[in-house]
């Protein structure tokens, strides 16, 4: 892997608004870094995901790559995929899947939570972490609207089984973390309407510029309502 920069395609990761390169240089992780990163990991491979949950999810249309958190650290252990911190071009990002010029694949999360060791913010690590590692897990190198609702399917799931597992621990979290990914998508996805316009509207602002589906990720109901939002 480099030690400059990394420059990803917007397909992999948690995207932000901009549809251009992003670029991420990797940081070496030290102990503290090491420590959060095996807490998250040990969290994760805890959280079962509700089977009604992912009926739900099923039933629009979307189809999340891991059956539980388990299942998606396995993954990254059989496939020695590293985790990193690293310092991103836009500081939006909270996370992605990188690759560097010999194919080399690497989670990183945004450095600027490599020193949070709350336990709100350590599972906000291994949400940002699952998502990535279901990219990871596609194989893809094609940008679509469906992949990504397949993959925020995954931070919703784990995020619903954390807070079954630890009622009160994201009591009082504001953070950007918290506001605009963990506790984000739960409420899109499941607290809002039978139409999900709020999350239609969402990931139409995030992903709209994307084609609706891939050969890897055919296009859902869904995917396409959000692809119309997203060329209005």
């Amino acid at each position: 892997m480099q030690v400059s920069s990394i420059s990803f395609n917007p397909a992999f990761g948690t995207r932000n608004e901009l549809k251009g390169v992003i670029y991420v240089k990797p940081l070496k992780n030290g102990k503290t870094q090491e420590g959060i990163i095996n807490h998250a990991l040990k969290e994760l491979e805890s959280a079962e995901y509700d089977k009604t949950d992912i009926l739900y999810m099923k039933s629009m249309g979307i189809n999340p790559p891991f059956q539980s958190g388990k299942e998606a650290v396995e993954y990254l252990k059989n496939k020695n995929i590293p985790i990193k911190y690293g310092k991103f071009s836009d500081s939006k990002v909270h996370a992605c899947l990188a690759k560097d010029e010999t194919g080399e694949r690497t989670v990183m999360i945004n450095a600027k939570y490599k020193d949070s060791k709350s336990m709100p913010e350590i599972l906000a690590t291994a949400e940002a972490i699952v998502h990535e590692t279901g990219h990871a897990k596609d194989e893809d190198t094609t940008n679509s609207i469906q992949r990504e609702l397949d993959n925020l399917s995954l931070n919703v799931l784990t995020h619903r089984s954390f807070e079954k597992q630890y009622p009160k621990v994201f009591e009082g979290c504001n953070s950007f973390f918290f506001k605009e990914g963990v506790s984000l998508y739960p409420k899109l996805f499941f607290e809002y309407g039978i139409d999900k316009t709020g999350l239609k509207e969402r990931v139409a602002d995030k992903y709209g510029h994307m084609q609706a589906g891939d050969y890897k990720h055919p296009a859902s109901k869904l995917a396409n309502e959000i692809k119309e939002l997203g060329t209005v």
